[in-house]
């Protein structure tokens, strides 16, 4: 079983220390907003995040830190585990050739400071669906959401929800299963237990992650429906079957697929014909400064 030593869910800052906190939020905000805008220039969004790092690390460190939000860092996308145990923050950079490198850090829910940075190798991943992964070398994308389930034996796994949007062609959701070990050590991708059929429809794989790949330009949900007890998401197919083996090209068609958590796995669901998303499933992000229309934080 996992062990994770919780603050009391009773427990909350006093005013001198929302006060504190508020003051030191006030403080690295600059430093989110400019490395979020990309009408500044790539060295100067770089020299901001690579301020903002030690200053949030050492809002981070100072106790109770786990109970304030941070709302006010609006670029900064923040997931707390179900059971309270740790929260997830992650933000990005993005890169000249359209690239994004990812940033993160896992906050234990802890009196003392417990907290791991997460660094994103996703670059060098040429084979990460099967990979455990740690901190260390961790598939970097800004996670939007976050689910527990317990096997049978009382084992949990963190079923996280993330967006990767890989380059100016395509854009990937992921699914990615977390887990800590008695003494909170992390593991990304856990053994294989998501089953899916791949996008011929014939084959049945089974993996430590899934990744769902698409046209930049489409609109893809993938996200857990409390009512209906299954992750659900878009099926994606080719515009063409000249295109069957160009991932960056797939689009919706208009169904859904679903998993269910069936015998300690992820089991695939062939059709869900109804859906409504009750969370958002894109993190915060910022609006285009260059062209395009604006969007808001959710990225809608």
């Amino acid at each position: 079983m996992t062990f994770v030593c919780l603050v009391s869910s009773a427990q909350e800052l006093t005013e001198k220390e929302m006060a504190k906190f508020q003051k030191m939020e006030a403080a690295l905000m600059p430093f989110v907003n400019n490395f979020a805008n990309d009408s500044l220039s790539f060295e100067v969004r770089t020299a901001n995040i690579h301020d903002f790092i030690p200053r949030f690390v050492a809002a981070l460190k100072e106790k109770n830190s786990y109970l304030y939000p941070f709302d006010g860092l609006l670029y900064i996308s923040k997931v707390k585990a179900p059971d309270n145990a740790f929260k997830i923050y992650t933000w990005e950079l993005k890169e000249p050739l359209e690239t994004h490198r990812y940033y993160g850090a896992i906050q234990f829910n802890s009196p003392d400071l417990k907290m791991k940075p997460l660094f994103d190798y996703s670059d060098t991943m040429d084979y990460h669906t099967k990979m455990i992964l740690t901190p260390e070398n961790w598939y970097g994308c800004l996670y939007y959401n976050c689910i527990l389930t317990e096997t049978k034996k009382g084992e949990k796994y963190y079923t996280l929800f993330g967006l990767d949007k890989a380059d100016f062609v395509s854009t990937r959701k992921v699914l990615e299963i977390m887990t800590l070990d008695a003494k909170n050590s992390i593991k990304f991708g856990a053994e294989p237990i998501i089953e899916y059929r791949d996008t011929t429809g014939k084959l049945f794989k089974t993996s430590n992650r899934l990744f769902l790949e698409y046209y930049d330009k489409a609109s893809l949900s993938l996200n857990y429906n409390l009512d209906m007890q299954q992750i659900v998401f878009d099926h994606i197919t080719p515009p063409s079957e000249k295109e069957r083996d160009a991932e960056f090209s797939y689009i919706p068609d208009g169904t859904y697929e679903g998993l269910k958590w069936k015998n300690d796995k992820w089991t695939w669901v062939e059709r869900v014909y109804t859906y409504s998303i009750d969370k958002p499933d894109s993190p915060p992000m910022p609006a285009p400064q260059n062209d395009g229309p604006k969007k808001n934080i959710l990225g809608k």
